[in-house]
């Protein structure tokens, strides 16, 4: 049985297709009953654009949709939010602003609503939301845009270049002072303004999904320890020149993508190595492992048997577009690649690698194939089987497997778009053995929400249970800005807490371009990987 009664509040019966996808999970949920949708149309002080705003962002829009992939295109694409009620529990009640029509607000107070849900613009003032539902009105909010609306949600992003997009979820008080933030989370900023804004959307929609299942568990609050992403000021909807100077700045990249093409110009990773302590991210005199002409090596990991260092990596075919994994070796001063470990149908990287009962195992990654699959080593380094699925249909990279506590745990970068981004969710997950297909999620889940820190990098853990776990920085149209070291402080299925590293960047490169987004240290050996324009 449904336990909480939900109110959608909008500013009119057209809406786009987020809000359907809204509307179609709580219908599905086991806690959640949409009672009714309330619509006041027009949002509170909400006025349109000026014509020649409104004409300029008009014809961007048009633009900008031929950019998107179809399921994009139907978030942002506008139909009867009626149709996908459930008309047979859900009351649909027209609201008014105006004092006449007061007693149409008692009607909301009569439908005993536990919680009202803004989606959209606030059409709605704080003394006519207060008292419609026992646990408040919840808002989300995105970018800063100084009024409400979502109209512009996104733009500003990208047309200042930022590194990330951030949503917000309130309950809203009765002034702003009394308003009361739930979550904060970003995501990597998109090149192009409606596809941000697309991904604005989902993500408010996944932050009010664990929202709700947070409180149906009965638990305080919707985000683990450390919102880190913090806003900027106010800022105005863009005018006329904000989208004429927005079309200069894009042409400019595109004309910077299209010249690079041309000139083949790529951005080639390579794998560093030097002897150091852990507690090192990276220096400038390291052993370099270079890959030939055509193919790339990322994603290092290192494993030492008889006390000689193996690396593990991503060895990509820029031909084939498809990544195996190899091996190399070092001594006398020199590598030696040994040869391929895995070469699969789908692609390969990210050869996380530890040992369980004295067998040696492999768990890269297979987002391709929608699986997170662990390998067991049959004749080192070489020769590998598969050993058990650990996840199927699942889009999930960067996986990592370690003892810690009375538990074995998973830590992995799960795309819950399916299709958009991979780095900015982390997922835990613990068993009791490390080759189980049972694995339980973590109360937190995702435990780590914020783009800065949350894609896997790396992990150590030490003889004595610290684990440092090395996390990527994405930036804006740039995949691998950086890595941080971040020490996980406590873990166990209810708890996550992790203190911050330093961002180090690939700065000692002096190149243009220059990236950084993996790190291992194992046996005294220290691994990672670079990259720069060429």
């Amino acid at each position: 049985m449904k336990t909480y009664r939900v109110g959608l509040l909008v500013d009119g019966y057209e809406q786009p297709g987020w809000m359907h996808e809204m509307v179609e999970w709580l219908q599905h949920s086991q806690d959640f009953a949409i009672a009714a949708l309330l619509v006041m149309n027009g949002a509170l002080d909400d006025r349109p654009p000026r014509l020649g705003a409104r004409a300029l962002f008009g014809t961007l829009s048009r633009l900008e949709a031929r950019l998107l992939p179809a399921k994009q295109r139907d978030m942002l694409a506008c139909h009867d939010l009626r149709d996908s009620l459930p008309l047979e529990a859900a009351a649909v009640v027209p609201l008014a602003r105006d004092a006449a029509a007061a007693e149409r607000q008692d009607e909301v107070a009569a439908l005993a609503l536990d919680l009202v849900i803004t989606l959209g613009s606030s059409p709605a003032s704080r003394e006519q939301m207060a008292g419609w539902a026992r646990l408040g009105v919840w808002q989300l909010s995105y970018s800063d845009i100084a009024v409400a609306t979502s109209r512009y949600a996104g733009f500003w992003e990208v047309y200042q270049r930022e590194d990330h997009t951030t949503v917000k979820l309130w309950r809203v008080g009765l002034c702003v002072e009394d308003d009361e933030l739930l979550d904060q989370r970003s995501f990597n900023t998109e090149v192009f303004w409606l596809k941000n804004q697309a991904r604005a959307f989902s993500l408010g929609n996944f932050m009010v999904y664990d929202a709700l299942q947070a409180l149906a568990r009965s638990r305080q609050g919707a985000a683990p320890p450390g919102m880190q992403i913090m806003s900027g000021q106010r800022r105005a909807d863009p005018a006329e020149w904000d989208s004429a100077a927005y079309i200069a700045r894009q042409a400019w990249l595109m004309s910077d993508l299209i010249v690079r093409r041309i000139m083949k110009r790529n951005v080639r990773w390579r794998i560093g190595m030097f002897p150091s302590a852990r507690q090192q991210a990276v220096v400038s005199e390291a052993m370099v492992l270079q890959p030939p002409k055509g193919r790339f090596f990322a994603d290092p990991f290192v494993y030492t048997q008889d006390k000689k260092p193996y690396i593990f990596f991503e060895d990509y075919d820029f031909n084939s577009r498809k990544g195996t994994i190899s091996v190399a070796t070092y001594s006398d001063g020199a590598f030696r690649l040994l040869g391929t470990a895995l070469n699969l149908p789908y692609h390969l990287s990210f050869p996380y690698i530890f040992e369980h009962d004295g067998v040696t195992y492999m768990v890269p990654e297979t987002c391709g194939n929608r699986s997170i699959e662990l390998w067991k080593c049959t004749d080192f380094p070489l020769k590998w089987e598969l050993d058990v699925n650990l996840m199927t249909n699942i889009s999930a990279v960067d996986t990592i497997i370690f003892k810690h506590g009375e538990y074995w745990w998973l830590l992995t970068n799960i795309d819950r778009t399916d299709g958009q981004s991979h780095c900015d969710e982390l997922f835990a997950f613990f068993a009791d053995s490390p080759r189980s297909t049972e694995w339980t999620p973590h109360a937190c889940n995702p435990i780590v929400r914020n783009p800065m820190r949350a894609r896997n990098a790396g992990i150590v853990v030490s003889p004595g249970g610290e684990v440092i776990r090395c996390a990527q920085y994405q930036g804006f149209c740039h995949y691998g800005k950086g890595v941080s070291l971040n020490r996980i402080e406590e873990l166990s299925p209810s708890s996550y807490v992790e203190t911050d590293g330093e961002i180090h960047y690939a700065s000692f490169l002096r190149k243009r371009h220059a990236s950084m987004h993996h790190w291992h240290h194992q046996g005294g050996h220290t691994v990672f990987d670079f990259a720069y324009m060429e």
